[in-house]
């Protein structure tokens, strides 16, 4: 089976027309037809079929598509595996960093880069959970650093570096803002800066004000960076749920405070993510070896 039958298979499958993934792959309609046939004797059974002026994947084509993918994935991390070895130092590392932990790990990384990697090229992708995890699978990152979930056992590898707490904020002199733990009740009453539903920890949220009685928290502002959340949260009494290492930043301590509160404490782990079986580059897991140190330095300092 030609590799390259493979890849405009994938063009193919995605944009649902003959006619885009041709112009995408520079190949004509003609060839591309050519290959669908290559594919369907091989397999000895239809990948497409027409549906309107789409062409749409058969059960076996949907088959061949997530085996096409995985095929590509492992001929990528093998070529490069071999030009890094080849060229010493060299090597690209893609790594993506969840919101609530960069500003912690943003300058370690700059200066790796600067004493320890200058022949390396590096992207960083800054996202949320969801999105760097899409992004991991469908090999457009290396790996990512975020919070751990359990869900990720099923397809990505993953290695926990520390442990953090998401906690409830305000400004400082807010009214929940006393030694008092804040109920559920005293909560309600005041609007929310929260991220997006399809996040873990207000997924979290909602579903504790949901099992105790209440509607979930009002929300008035949908961000998508914890690190943002101080600039809406001060000079109002706009509540916020974020991990408490933020509340250690030179910003964060000026203005933020932790309203504390019996119920609402989610307890999550931060580590290294990768896809199973998936390619590391080796400047990647130099790099790693400072940011694991830094995150576990940080875990011995709130004990």
């Amino acid at each position: 089976m030609d590799i390259r039958d493979l890849a405009y298979f994938e063009a193919i499958a995605r944009l649902e027309s003959l006619t885009r993934a041709a112009a995408e792959v520079g190949r004509t309609k003609p060839a591309l037809s050519k290959c669908i046939r290559r594919l369907e004797d091989r397999v000895e059974g239809a990948l497409f079929e027409r549906r309107g002026r789409r062409l749409v994947l058969t059960a076996a084509g949907q088959t061949l598509l997530s085996h096409a993918v995985r095929m590509r994935a492992a001929m990528a991390d093998a070529l490069r595996d071999v030009a890094e070895m080849a060229g010493g130092n060299k090597g690209h590392v893609r790594l993506g960093l969840g919101t609530s932990i960069v500003e912690t790990l943003l300058p370690i990384i700059a200066d790796w880069h600067r004493a320890e990697a200058g022949r390396t090229t590096l992207k960083l992708q800054i996202g949320l959970n969801d999105s760097l995890r899409r992004e991991l699978v469908d090999d457009h990152l290396d790996g990512i650093v975020t919070t751990v979930q359990a869900r990720d056992e099923s397809n990505l590898a993953r290695e926990n570096w520390g442990e953090d707490d998401v906690v409830v904020v305000g400004r400082k002199g807010h009214p929940l803002d006393r030694r008092r733990a804040a109920t559920i009740s005293e909560l309600s009453a005041f609007q929310w800066v929260l991220a997006s539903r399809f996040v873990a920890s207000r997924d979290w949220l909602d579903n504790v004000f949901i099992a105790r009685g209440f509607d979930p928290p009002s929300v008035q502002v949908e961000i998508g960076s914890a690190q943002l959340v101080a600039a809406f949260i001060d000079g109002t009494d706009l509540l916020g749920f974020v991990p408490r290492q933020i509340l250690r930043s030179d910003h964060a301590r000026k203005t933020l405070v932790e309203i504390t509160s019996a119920d609402i404490k989610m307890h999550r782990s931060l580590g290294f993510i990768t896809r199973k079986a998936g390619y590391v580059p080796p400047a990647l897991m130099r790099l790693n070896r400072r940011l694991k140190t830094a995150i576990e330095a940080e875990g011995e300092g709130r004990t």
